[in-house]
């Protein structure tokens, strides 16, 4: 043997080894004569054959057990062939089609051994339990390896196809560049996932459905069954021990003509398919015991002696346990509700026993009249284990089941193969536009030459079917694309990394920032100068927008408009807008300590839904927000200028950050342009920050504001002016000025307390 083992022939080796060993292994038990009973002997591999046959006599199942012996002969072929490696060649190579197919074929006949005698013999949980753990692991190695052989046989049929071979040498190429990819590519090459995707879609809708079908069909049918089984045997023993009731009441005192009677009973029943644990006679004659009064004698009741029973046939009064008094009368009521046979399960034991009263029609004198009256002689009772009525059933449902996870072994494999067949054809699709993708990358980021000879679309794909029709319209785009490219500057080609126009609805937060006094503030300076103090401020604002997870939008002369997402968008906003003043604070008194002039800053925050994506014409676009959000946050930065505030947000800002941020009710307002009024707010600090004289601010503002909106105008002032006296607060010198204004020319009497503002 000079060929080199390598890791696919050891492995391969195990299998043959274990083939091989297969013929030494116990299969299963033997048939049983009871569920208490052992099994008869064990079937072992090179026994099966004739052990199962001597066992199920003609079963159709004891004929293809025969092929049991290609098991152990393809493990001896395995290492057979070792010494003749080179010469046998692909007939000798672990993943080879011959190799392949011979495990197939004989993992497939060791299952199959294992499962004929379950299906011929398994009729009770006690045959499972028989089996010996070496049998369970020998199933699942079987099993392991018929899984390994099919999974290596479809990928030799892969191999088989050279454009399969391409795509895995592209596929390992493209692994190997995945660290150099930035995201976009990474999200490309990763497209084989999503291929993945499609194949695992396919398998769980195939299969969800044909198990979903299988386990709900047969669930229905082995209920029906069981039902049938438990009612046709429930029939017979309720007219067997209704017999037995009447051949006591007939031989009443009669001891031979029971016994005999009991004997031909147990004769029966050992010869019977469904042979039942007892048939036992209760005898209550030492008292007389009436149906009608039966629940009035409570711990009258005698206890029922055990009389007969075809355990003991022949003894009157055996050692059997007799019925208790409080049994008694549970099935006296019972008969007498049911008027005959009771059926009765004691799920502890697992016994199903059917009880039929012994009653004897006696006239007796009531007052001046007899009256007929029901005497309660005893009770037959024949008992069952579940477990013997069932067996049937169990067997059944056992090669149910067997046959359902074979079929639904079938369909997986179906599905596998059919998978393959949809999902090749649009890996090697995937790989042919990568291809012509990464040329047209490395052209837009200047790292090679733009040539329309580079892009070339190689048309693999062989199938008839509408993959094919896109591959071939992929081709036309390519060609189109190669006649476009000479026209196209470098520069033009660059832009279109950038992405395609597209636009949808998203909730955001807003902030708008507006510079006061700019203008002035611009007065007698170059251009250049403003240029450099604007990009100052808006150089700040940007960095701590930035810092809290936003993003900036646009410019618009001094003002900005950033937009924030996520599930804490507007506390990021609101915490931006507090570190922006704090930082123009800062500016401020930097720029007066040089004697420069000064400015201030007013921002407005609003969120909520708008369109957000391309927006504009279709020759010129630009990636913006749009909607009523977007107006009125910019609204709202310039109402600051009539309150004197710094930060305004609207109530639906503030009901998400007033855990976060000290605010106070501003107004209730109508922006220009809008009608429906909103209500606003103004940030103060943070609530771990906040001062207690913000606190106070807030408090004695909120007061005014609610004396204010009912016309209790002094009260009101008396609030907005403490404020003003102590804090110099703007925003309550506003309203001390409506106040004064209203106290002249009063609202009208349906006013609703609403500001409308004239202006932006």
């Amino acid at each position: 043997m000079k060929a080199k083992l390598g890791p696919a022939l050891i492995l391969d080796c195990l299998a043959g080894a274990l083939l091989l060993a297969w013929i030494y292994f116990n299969v299963a038990p033997g048939p049983m004569a009871s569920p208490a009973t052992p099994p008869e002997g064990m079937l072992r591999g090179y026994l099966l054959p004739q052990s199962f046959r001597s066992a199920a006599g003609d079963s159709p199942l004891g004929l293809p057990l025969f092929l049991a012996y290609l098991v152990p002969l393809v493990g001896l072929y395995r290492f057979a062939s070792l010494f003749f490696l080179r010469k046998l060649g692909s007939l000798a190579d672990p993943a080879g089609l011959l190799m392949c197919l011979l495990r197939i074929l004989a993992t497939a006949v060791a299952v199959f051994s294992y499962v004929a005698p379950m299906l011929e013999f398994a009729d009770s949980a006690a045959w499972f339990s028989a089996i010996p753990v070496e049998s369970y692991i020998g199933l699942g190695v079987m099993i392991a390896i018929h899984l390994v052989s099919i999974a290596v046989f479809a990928r030799y049929v892969n191999n088989r196809n050279p454009v399969y071979r391409e795509y895995r040498a592209f596929k390992e190429q493209q692994g190997g560049n995945a660290l150099a990819l930035n995201k976009k590519a990474s999200r490309a090459a990763n497209a084989v996932e999503v291929l993945f995707r499609i194949r695992t879609k396919l398998f769980f809708a195939f299969i969800g459905v044909i198990s979903l079908i299988l386990v709900v069909l047969s669930m229905i049918l082995l209920n029906s069954y069981r039902v049938t089984i438990i009612k046709a045997v429930g029939d017979a023993a309720r007219g067997q021990v209704e017999q037995a009731s009447a051949n006591y009441r007939v031989n009443l005192g009669d001891a031979i003509a029971m016994s005999e009677y009991l004997a031909r009973q147990k004769e029966l029943n050992d010869r019977a398919d469904f042979t039942y644990e007892s048939l036992t006679i209760y005898s209550g004659l030492r008292k007389e015991v009436y149906l009608d009064e039966l629940s009035q004698l409570d711990g009258q009741v005698p206890d029922f002696r055990a009389e007969y029973d075809t355990r003991f046939p022949g003894l009157q009064y055996p050692s059997v346990e007799a019925l208790p008094s409080a049994t008694v009368r549970e099935w006296g009521a019972l008969t007498a509700k049911n008027r005959g046979t009771i059926t009765i399960g004691n799920g502890e034991e697992q016994t199903l026993s059917f009880i039929s009263p012994i009653i004897k029609q006696d006239m007796v004198r009531k007052g001046d009249e007899r009256v007929r009256r029901e005497r309660l002689l005893g009770f037959s009772a024949i008992t069952f284990r579940e477990v013997i009525i069932l067996r049937p059933y169990f067997r059944t449902r056992i090669t149910v089941y067997v046959c359902t996870l074979l079929f639904l072994y079938i369909a997986v494999i179906l599905t596998y193969l059919v998978g393959n067949y949809i999902v090749n054809p649009l890996l090697f699709l995937r790989m042919n536009v990568r291809k012509i993708s990464d040329v047209l990358l490395t052209m837009i980021r200047g790292q090679s030459r733009i040539s329309s000879q580079s892009l070339v679309y190689n048309d693999c794909v062989t199938s008839r079917d509408e993959i094919k029709s896109l591959s071939s319209e992929i081709n036309d785009m390519v060609t189109v694309i190669r006649g476009i490219v000479p026209y196209i500057s470098a520069s033009t080609l660059k832009q279109a990394e950038s992405g395609t126009a597209s636009t949808r609805r998203k909730e955001l937060t807003f902030l708008f920032t507006d510079i006061r006094g700019f203008t002035t503030l611009c007065e007698g300076m170059e251009p250049e100068e403003v240029v450099g103090v604007l990009n100052r401020y808006l150089d700040l604002e940007t960095e701590i927008i930035l810092n809290n997870h936003g993003d900036v939008d646009k410019f618009v002369g001094d003002e900005m408009m950033a937009f924030f997402e996520g599930p804490k968008k507007e506390v990021n906003a609101c915490r931006a807008a507090m570190q922006i003043r704090h930082a123009m604070m800062e500016e401020k008194e930097r720029r007066e300590a040089e004697g420069l002039p000064i400015v201030s800053i007013g921002i407005g925050i609003n969120t909520g839904p708008v369109v957000f994506g391309s927006v504009g014409a279709r020759d010129r676009m630009d990636y913006t927000s749009i909607g009523d959000t977007v107006n009125l946050a910019a609204r709202l930065e310039g109402a600051n200028k009539a309150y004197g505030s710094k930060s305004i947000i609207t109530e639906a800002v503030y009901d998400r950050v007033q855990e976060n941020f000290l605010c106070r009710e501003l107004d209730f307002i109508a922006v220009k342009g809008k009608t429906e009024p909103v209500r606003i707010y103004e940030i103060l600090q943070e609530i771990p920050k906040a001062q207690p004289k913000l606190v106070e601010i807030k408090t004695l503002f909120e007061k005014g504001l609610a004396a204010y909106r009912g016309k209790r105008w002094d009260r009101a002032q008396l609030a907005f002016k403490k404020n003003v006296d102590l804090y110099e607060d703007v925003p309550s010198a506003v309203f001390l000025d409506r106040i004064k204004h209203f106290s002249k020319v009063p609202p009208p009497p349906k006013w609703d307390g609403v500001f409308r503002m004239t202006v932006k």
